[in-house]
């Protein structure tokens, strides 16, 4: 199990609602790659100019092909209404 921490920031001027999409590249690693805890399970409020340092816990299938030899996992925020209701 494994542990990584982002640095977000919300620069937008206002509160914030922020909804974090992961992207895990190469896209061949997607089916090996597990969350366990991911801020990206739900929406992040933001006051102006707050930062938040999130964690995301994570563990790689060994059954990764091996010419994979790193994984680059990244977010992108997308900035909601408020809170997105659970379906």
């Amino acid at each position: 199990l494994y542990e990584a921490k982002f640095l977000a920031t919300n620069e937008t001027g206002h509160e914030s609602w922020a909804q974090a999409v992961p992207d895990v590249a190469p896209s061949k690693a997607t089916a090996f790659f597990r969350k366990t805890e991911c801020f990206c399970f739900t929406p992040q409020l933001f006051a102006v100019g707050e930062q938040k340092h999130m964690p995301v816990r994570f563990f790689v299938d060994p059954a990764l092909p091996k010419y994979v030899d790193r994984i680059t996992l990244s977010y992108t925020f997308y900035d909601t209404q408020g809170p997105v209701a659970r379906r």
